[in-house]
């Protein structure tokens, strides 16, 4: 299953380094990473970590696009932050790290492209799969998919240079990310935590790999 998916990634990439000339462009993000699951139920920006990766991008038109991504993410969490008595007796922690590969299909809400000259602003949504290369973590270190999901905001810098921010949330297909399985006890089915989440938050900055000169009007 692992070698079909990056197989498949590869493959992506290779016809979106051979389309470079219409638009792709290279970047690198930096932010914070953070938990949802059994330990941490609700919390947003529980324990923030520092994350961060590179990632390509092809450009279908000003409004469409597909990133490749390759992220490296830092978790951690510890029953001792919540007053509940259960978690206090429990007294469970963790702390995680793995990369994280993904591709993303993103969708501008206005045109945009890397051109200062206009289209130079957009929010956006992404939304597609992702694998989990375990580095460190509790519990069955087995990779697993995941599905990330959000949205951002993007803006042209000039005719080669974007920036951006997002925020986006990941289901993971486990519940052993934190070492806490079935929070009830055994035997005990628990539907709302049965698997993990992971967000990941930050700033991103872009680069247009061709040169402008042969946009096409209507493209623009």
């Amino acid at each position: 299953m692992i070698k079909k998916y990056l197989s498949l990634i590869i493959l992506l990439f290779s016809i979106t380094a051979i389309s470079a000339q219409k638009y792709f462009d290279l970047g690198f993000s930096l932010g914070t990473s953070y938990y949802l699951g059994d330990i941490n139920p609700s919390r947003q920006f529980y324990r923030p970590s520092p994350s961060g990766g590179i990632f390509g991008r092809y450009n279908l038109n000003n409004r469409e696009a597909l990133r490749l991504s390759l992220n490296y993410i830092s978790l951690q969490g510890t029953d001792a932050d919540f007053d509940n008595v259960y978690q206090q007796l429990r007294n469970a922690s963790f702390k995680a790290s793995f990369l994280e590969l993904s591709t993303t299909f993103e969708f501008h809400f206005l045109p945009y492209i890397i051109d200062k000259r206009e289209n130079g602003f957009s929010p956006y949504l992404f939304g597609g799969i992702g694998y989990m290369f375990m580095v460190d973590a509790p519990g069955n270190n087995a990779s697993k998919f995941s599905v990330p999901f959000g949205g951002g905001i993007k803006y042209s810098l000039s005719k080669k240079f974007g920036v951006g921010m997002e925020w986006g949330l990941r289901k993971a297909f486990t519940d052993n990310m934190d070492g806490v399985i079935n929070p009830g006890g055994e035997g005990m089915k628990q539907t709302l935590n049965n698997n993990d989440w992971y967000s990941f938050a930050g700033f991103f900055i872009s680069f247009r790999l061709n040169d402008n000169s042969g946009d096409c009007p209507a493209y623009r």
